[in-house]
């Protein structure tokens, strides 16, 4: 689901850039910054960049699950896994203008659309519930620290924290017969 939450976030951030700038080319790109080589993805060169730069597991929450009836089977398996994704949107553009244009235009993008659900994108991919967009404010010594890290020089961007991303295997550990209450409803 981590795929397919970040490219379902790809293509609708492009989806607005193209049109509103009236372009024919694809201008985001979700990739890395910098290749394990230490050169920059020719892919990226003048696009918005969409990078995963952490995975934190959502526990402020308690969510509950494991069981799963159908019919009258009763299968269990591991709950759900939830995370936040912190997303660094990056414009990089050959003009320093070109970038901070396209960095205000996706800013205010999400600003807009700051909830994604089934109500508002119906096109989510299956399994993806809801995408909430919150800005990550970093001081500037962990921007810089989160650079260095990259291996990346600093262009214009920001960091959305993208909350309740869910993580489901399926995988069924037992399955078993429900039983029948007295009142003739099934109970598992």
């Amino acid at each position: 689901m981590i795929d397919s939450a970040l490219e379902f976030i790809n293509d609708q951030l492009n989806q607005f850039l193209t049109i509103n700038f009236g372009l024919d080319d694809e201008v985001t790109v979700l990739n890395n910054l910098v290749e394990s080589n230490g050169s920059e993805p020719l892919q990226n060169q003048n696009k918005v960049i969409i990078t995963l730069i952490n995975l934190e597991q959502e526990t402020a929450k308690q969510f509950y699950g494991g069981q799963v009836r159908s019919g009258d089977q009763v299968a269990t398996m591991s709950p759900a896994v939830h995370f936040n994704l912190d997303v660094l949107v990056t414009a990089s553009f050959d003009n320093y203008n070109e970038s901070l244009k396209f960095l205000t235009s996706a800013v205010g993008y999400f600003q807009a659309n700051n909830v994604f659900n089934r109500k508002n994108q119906p096109s989510m991919p299956e399994g993806i519930e809801a995408l909430h967009f919150e800005i990550e404010n970093t001081p500037y010594e962990k921007t810089h620290n989160l650079w260095s890290a990259l291996g990346a020089k600093y262009q214009p961007s920001i960091i959305y924290k993208v909350r309740h991303v869910t993580v489901q295997s399926e995988q069924v550990h037992t399955t078993v017969k429900s039983v029948e209450h007295t009142t003739g409803q099934a109970i598992p």
